[in-house]
C-alpha cells in the first residue's frame, strides 16, 4: 500500500513538473471539417493514421491522403471549400480562417475555392514544379494531359519557381514539367480539358 501511495505521488509530481510539454504534445489545431468522402481517405498525425468519414475534423500538419479513385471535400473556416482527386497528398502547415494559409501538396490534384474578399490573404501551395501563391480565388492544380498544370477560372494565381514565374488571371493556366524548367506563358484551356481537370477532383 505504501509502495503504491509513493508511486502515485511520485507520478503526479512529475505531472506538475513538466504541464507545459504534456499538454504540447496532445495539442491539436483543428484545420476544417470533411464535407464529403468517396472512396477511401486517411489522415495521418504523429504517427498515427485514421480513416476520414463526413464530418471529421482535420489538423493543421496532418498528412491527409486519398486512395484510389476517391474524391475528398474538406470546408476550411467558414467560406473556403478543397476538393481532393484521387492518390493526393497534401498537408496544411499553417491556416487563418478565410485569411490565408500554406499547403504543402505533395502528389495529386486539387480544387481551391474562396471568394473574393479584400479582407483575404495570400494562400500558398507548395508543389514539386512550383509555388503557387493565390488570393481569393479558384484554381485548380494538378496533372493535366501528361503535365502538372494550373488553371484559374476566377481570381488572380501566381505561379514561381526556380527557373521565372507567370501570373494568371481569369481562364488562363500554364504547364510545368520541373522546378528547373519556367511554367508555360499563360494560355487559355480548351473546355474538353477544363471539363477533365474538374473531374478529376469532382
Amino acid at each position: 500500500m505504501l509502495i503504491a501511495r509513493r508511486k502515485l505521488l511520485i507520478g503526479l509530481g512529475l505531472m506538475s513538473f513538466f504541464p507545459r510539454s504534456a499538454a504540447a504534445a496532445i495539442e491539436l489545431v483543428e484545420a476544417g471539417r470533411v464535407l464529403s468522402v468517396l472512396g477511401t481517405s486517411t489522415g495521418q498525425s504523429g504517427g498515427k493514421q485514421r480513416a476520414l468519414g463526413d464530418g471529421d475534423r482535420v489538423f493543421l500538419d496532418e498528412l491527409i491522403r486519398t486512395g484510389a479513385a476517391a474524391r475528398l471535400s474538406l470546408r476550411l473556416g467558414q467560406a473556403t471549400r478543397l476538393s481532393l482527386g484521387e492518390r493526393t497528398r497534401l498537408r496544411i502547415d499553417r491556416y487563418l480562417v478565410d485569411r490565408g494559409g500554406e499547403m504543402v501538396l505533395e502528389r495529386g490534384a486539387i480544387l481551391f475555392d474562396r471568394p473574393d474578399s479584400p479582407a483575404s490573404g495570400p494562400m500558398n501551395v507548395a508543389t514539386p514544379f512550383a509555388l503557387i501563391a493565390a488570393r481569393g480565388t479558384k484554381f485548380f492544380a494538378g496533372p493535366s494531359q501528361g503535365v502538372f498544370g494550373v488553371f484559374v477560372e476566377h481570381g488572380l494565381v501566381t505561379v514561381r519557381n526556380r527557373a521565372g514565374s507567370v501570373t494568371l488571371t481569369d481562364g488562363l493556366g500554364t504547364n510545368l514539367r520541373s522546378m528547373r524548367v519556367r511554367p508555360t506563358p499563360p494560355k487559355p484551356w480548351g473546355l474538353a480539358r477544363i471539363a477533365a481537370a474538374e473531374a478529376s477532383v469532382s
